[in-house]
């Protein structure tokens, strides 16, 4: 919606940093933000009325209207358009009366909490949520909260435990992509076992049909008095290299004249009589392929299960903040979604601070020079925050120069063409290009 909408619409009373009026998208995300900050200190208060009388539809309408504001706040912080930093603004006001907590303030906490407390609770911010959570307990013990709102803290208390997986997600129903993935995975694992039973059997088998009979030392010591001093050996039915000359899947190895003669006579095989057989010549071993139905899972992998391993993917690497070992975020998802990888460090890196932004950018150059990530791909993950860069800048002035510093560390300072198609998305190109130049 904020794409079609023509950048000729505009309002001279709402302007931007730079003093120019704010036009198309960027005008409706200005009204809608503003039209929920404005509901969102109004509140709403559901008032005791008779049942079923016109005061308690009222009452009821307005508890809907303000509970989905709440979730609609939510669902606006997943698509980034609304920062981490208002998001705690919101639950810090909820939870800031603390003698006299009112019911509607608790149920909204617990949905917004619900909606959008996976995204809050970041390494970065875990000591905040750790004193939100703090509250919550102390509240759910009260004596003034009622039973009910006992339970719904509880609830979200419980979900947090859980690391964020609800209790249906346990016992929901298999979807049919994860059938197919699980197909998948039954179906690699079945072809790596094949391979492996077809390698084993290039070694032949060993007849059983005549006993391996080797007399171990002298055999006038073993062999009761008897003097015999033949040494019995094992037939060549039973020898595994005649049976490696026998199998027709091996192909025969050219002989070639040794440039000495050797000191050591050639082996030969006995029979049971002790008679020499025949020369046999070696073999050569010729092995399949090597499967790796790693390589495979990887090119299948959804636009679900990347999304997933990207969250994942980021979280911990501005937790560990390990350069050495973090090129396998790159070389672990398919090049198609290689791109999500660029724009979900881009975001996080925007709402946090300059050393998380060089952190970002020197793990940019490392994969840049490391052939893990090419341009096309950075200019593909920069694009979505780069349309959003303006109203960003509102609450986090710095955001421009995050911007620039991430730019460098993917190389753009030398490819002017990609960096104007990225900074033509903003309403100050030129400040971009500068401060990347």
């Amino acid at each position: 919606m904020m794409e079609q909408i023509s950048p000729e619409v505009q309002d001279d009373g709402i302007k931007n940093t730079k003093g120019k009026p704010i036009a198309g998208g960027y005008l409706f995300r200005k009204y809608l933000l503003n039209r929920c900050q404005e509901e969102f200190e109004r509140g709403w208060f559901a008032k005791e009325a008779e049942l079923y009388s016109d005061e308690y539809y009222a009452a009821q309408k307005a508890k809907r209207q303000g509970l989905g504001l709440i979730e609609f706040l939510g669902e606006l912080f997943k698509l980034q358009m609304l920062t981490e930093r208002i998001m705690h603004e919101c639950v810090k006001k909820l939870l800031g009366n603390v003698e006299n907590h009112e019911e509607k303030e608790i149920e909204s906490l617990c949905l917004l909490l619900k909606t959008a407390g996976q995204l809050l609770d970041t390494p970065k911010a875990r000591a905040h949520m750790d004193v939100y959570f703090t509250r919550m307990k102390e509240l759910g013990k009260s004596l003034n909260v009622s039973s009910r709102m006992q339970f719904m803290l509880q609830d979200v208390i419980e979900l947090r435990e859980r690391k964020w997986v609800s209790r249906n997600a346990v016992a929901a129903p298999t979807t049919i992509a994860a059938v197919h993935e699980l197909a998948a995975k039954e179906k690699a694992a079945a072809e790596k076992e094949s391979y492996n039973r077809q390698i084993s059997s290039q070694f032949g088998k060993i007849n059983k049909g005549a006993p391996m009979a080797m007399v171990m030392g002298p055999s006038s010591v073993f062999a009761g008095g008897k003097k015999d001093n033949k040494r019995e050996r094992t037939n060549s039915s039973s020898n595994m290299f005649y049976m490696l000359s026998q199998n027709p899947e091996l192909a025969p190895e050219t002989s070639a004249k040794p440039s000495r003669p050797s000191s050591r006579k050639p082996s030969v095989d006995l029979d049971h009589a002790g008679a020499p057989e025949s020369a046999i010549l070696r073999r050569k071993l010729q092995l399949l392929p090597r499967f790796n139905p790693a390589a495979r899972a990887l090119t299948a992998m959804s636009e679900a299960d990347a999304k997933k391993k990207i969250d994942e993917d980021v979280k911990e690497f501005f937790a560990v903040r390990n350069l050495e070992e973090a090129d396998v975020y790159f070389t672990g998802l398919p090049r198609e979604h290689r791109f999500r990888l660029v724009d979900k460090l881009v975001a996080s890196a925007l709402e946090s601070k300059e050393a998380d932004v060089r952190l970002a950018g020197d793990f940019f150059t490392q994969a840049m020079n490391n052939g893990q990530c090419t341009l096309e791909v950075f200019e593909e993950g920069f694009m979505p925050m780069a349309e959003f860069l303006d109203d960003i800048a509102i609450d986090a002035p710095m955001a421009f120069n995050y911007m620039a510093i991430m730019l460098r560390g993917a190389g753009f300072e030398k490819e002017p063409e990609r960096l104007q198609r990225i900074a033509s998305k903003l309403e100050d190109s030129d400040k971009l290009v500068s401060l990347v130049a």
